[in-house]
């Protein structure tokens, strides 16, 4: 909200300012989904991980351990 009165009021043409505000809203909607995906990977992966063949077969660490999980 503060980038968009700033640039109303710059020295900016108006047509530039409404381009510079599309732009910026096109990369704020792409990173809001960049930062959906991965949160959804991670948890997705820390699922999967909940499995024993799964976490066998993506880790070693468990047969390393004294006491099997």
């Amino acid at each position: 909200m503060k980038v968009r009165e700033l640039l109303s009021r710059s020295k900016h043409s108006k047509s530039g300012a409404r381009r510079l505000l599309e732009l910026s809203d096109e990369v704020t909607n792409i990173l809001k989904k960049i930062i959906f995906m991965l949160l959804l990977a991670v948890m997705l992966s820390q699922l999967a991980l909940q499995i024993p063949a799964v976490r066998n077969w993506v880790t070693g660490v468990d047969r390393l351990e004294g006491v099997p999980f």
